[in-house]
């Protein structure tokens, strides 16, 4: 990737992490409020307890995220979004078998994460039933999609032909590391998260190229060979 490579401007859209952004009374509030969501779930997200946690005042919340809402937006953009960005470190200049053994790294790392995934699993029913948040996170899928085209090296190999597929392709990297989070935040003894990845990565390296040119379409036998 070069400065003018657009997989970079995407690699670092829709939002920033709001922890490296935010004045520091403003990320003291954010932080004491992934802390009240890990260990109280989402109804643990009240003004009070929150501004009570960070030893600020509710004003204070008003002032740097307008109201509880932007409060919870924060929240949602904080979650997995460093760990999103290294990968996109971690996997430039590298190709092949070396850049597909650290994407399935990278991916097990994040579905490793069970804190974040654990705070995301409790504000997600309330993102069905919430219109805006609902879009906020929309966008979010849409940039993760977009990742993993880009931590395979795959968005400058996105033509008209191959759009769907590749963005269905997306779509199944991201649901195999939402899948295995879940199993792993419920069962942390029983998924061996890199031993799923690892099966992932012989995928990728015998199929990676029929996914792009669309032999997997074709049927043909030597699909995946």
């Amino acid at each position: 990737m070069t400065q003018n490579d657009p997989s970079l401007e995407a690699a670092t859209l829709p939002v920033e992490d709001p922890s490296l952004n935010l004045p520091e009374p403003a990320n003291e509030i954010l932080q004491a409020a992934r802390r009240l969501l890990l260990e109280g779930g989402f109804e643990a997200l009240r003004v009070d307890a929150i501004v009570r946690e960070a030893g600020k005042n509710k004003a204070a919340v008003k002032y740097y995220f307008g109201n509880k809402q932007g409060l919870v937006y924060a929240l949602v953009d904080s979650l997995d979004h460093d760990q999103c960005l290294a990968m996109v470190e971690q996997t430039r200049g590298v190709s092949g078998e070396e850049r597909l053994q650290r994407y399935a790294r990278g991916q097990a790392d994040i579905a490793r994460d069970a804190e974040s995934f654990l705070m995301y699993f409790d504000i997600l029913p309330h993102v069905t039933r919430d219109e805006e948040l609902r879009a906020r996170v929309s966008r979010l899928y849409d940039w993760y999609r977009q990742m993993n085209l880009i931590w395979l090296g795959l968005a400058d190999k996105v033509t008209d032909e191959n759009r769907a597929r590749l963005q269905a392709f997306a779509a199944m990297m991201v649901a195999i590391v939402d899948g295995l989070a879940i199993q792993f935040v419920l069962q942390p003894d029983a998924v061996d998260v890199d031993q799923a990845f690892g099966i992932l990565r012989m995928f990728l390296t015998r199929c990676l190229d029929d996914v792009v040119d669309g032999g997997l379409e074709a049927g043909s036998p030597d699909s995946c060979a």
